[in-house]
C-alpha cells in the first residue's frame, strides 16, 4: 500500500463528515478515482457511519412521539379555536344585520303609529265640529257642515247625518267614534259630498273599516273615507291592533347577542387553554 493510500485514509473520516478543506477534498477524490482498495475501504467506513447513527436516529425518533401527539392536540384545538373564532365573526355580522333590519321596522312602525294617531285625531275631530253644528242649529246648517267636510275633503267620501228616531240600536255609537257597516244613507236627513248637498242613491262601501259613525240623543253622525284612502285607514287599524310590541322587534337580536356571546366566552376560554402547549412548543 503506497504512502498516499495512508495519508487518505487518515482523511476519509473527517472527508465523509465534510470537514476536510477543499483541497484534502479534491486530493481525496483523486486518489479514490485510481485506487480500488481505498473505494472500497470508504465505502465500509461509510457503512459503519451509517450503523452507528442508525440507534441515534431511532433514540431520537422515540424522543420526538411525545411531542408528536402533543403537537397533533395542539393543530386539533387551534383548528377548533379557528372554527369558533369564525363563528363568532359570522354571529356578530349576522346579530347586527337583524338589528340595523330590527330598528328600520320599528321606525316604521313608528312612522305607522304616528300617522294612526292623525287619523284617531281626526276621527274625534269630525265628530266634534259636526256635533258642535248640530246642537246650535234648530235647522241643519249645510254650509257649515260643508265646510267640515271640505277640511278633511282629502279623506272623506260622504258625511252623512241621521236623526236617531229612524235607526234602531244606536247605544253602541254613543261611545265615541266606532267603525260599522255604513247605516242605509236613505234614512239619513242630510248627506254631504264633494259638492253640496248629495240627492241621489249612494251604495254605500261593504268595507265596514272604512265607515265610521258616532251618536247622541238626538242624531247620528257617519262619514265614509274615499277609496284612495282605504290603505292608510287599513295600515292604521293593523298598527292600532295588531302591531307588534318593541320586545317582539328585537327579540331575534337579543337571541343572537345572547348566542354571540356565548360564543365569544367559549372562544376566549379555548385560546387561553391553548397558550401554554403553544408557548411550550414553540
Amino acid at each position: 500500500m503506497k504512502n498516499e493510500c495512508y495519508i487518505v485514509r487518515d482523511l476519509l473520516p473527517s472527508y465523509i463528515d465534510h470537514l476536510c478543506s477543499e483541497e484534502s477534498s479534491r486530493f481525496v477524490e483523486q486518489h479514490i478515482t485510481t485506487c480500488q482498495q481505498c473505494t472500497e475501504y470508504l465505502n465500509q467506513m461509510r457503512g459503519e457511519f451509517d450503523i452507528q447513527e442508525q440507534p441515534e436516529i431511532s433514540d431520537r425518533i422515540e424522543q420526538k412521539k411525545p411531542f408528536l401527539k402533543v403537537s397533533h392536540f395542539f393543530n386539533a384545538q387551534k383548528t377548533f379555536t379557528k372554527l369558533i373564532g369564525i363563528s363568532f365573526w359570522v354571529g356578530l355580522i349576522v346579530t347586527v344585520g337583524f338589528f340595523i333590519y330590527s330598528l328600520s321596522i320599528l321606525s316604521d312602525l313608528d312612522d305607522g303609529r304616528e300617522e294612526m294617531q292623525i287619523i284617531e285625531q281626526h276621527k274625534q275631530d269630525i265628530m266634534e265640529k259636526t256635533f258642535a253644528v248640530l246642537s246650535t242649529q234648530d235647522n241643519i246648517d249645510e254650509k257649515a257642515l260643508q265646510s267640515i267636510f271640505q277640511e278633511y275633503g282629502g279623506e272623506l267620501e260622504h258625511l252623512a247625518v241621521f236623526s236617531t228616531e229612524n235607526i234602531d240600536d244606536v247605544t253602541r255609537l254613543k261611545g265615541g267614534p266606532t267603525n260599522i257597516f255604513p247605516i242605509d244613507y236613505s234614512k239619513a236627513v242630510l248627506v254631504i259630498g264633494e259638492n253640496g248637498k248629495v240627492t241621489e242613491t249612494i251604495i254605500p262601501s261593504d268595507y265596514d273599516i272604512g265607515t265610521v259613525a258616532m251618536a247622541n240623543d238626538q242624531w247620528i253622525v257617519q262619514y265614509e273615507y274615499q277609496d284612495s284612502y282605504l290603505g292608510t285607514i287599513e295600515n292604521a287599524h293593523q298598527i292600532k291592533h295588531y302591531a307588534p310590541s318593541t320586545w317582539t322587534v328585537f327579540q331575534l337580536p337579543i337571541v343572537f347577542i345572547i348566542i354571540t356571546t356565548f360564543i365569544l366566552g367559549g372562544w376566549l376560554i379555548q385560546k387561553r387553554i391553548t397558550k401554554p402547549v403553544k408557548n411550550i412548543l414553540d
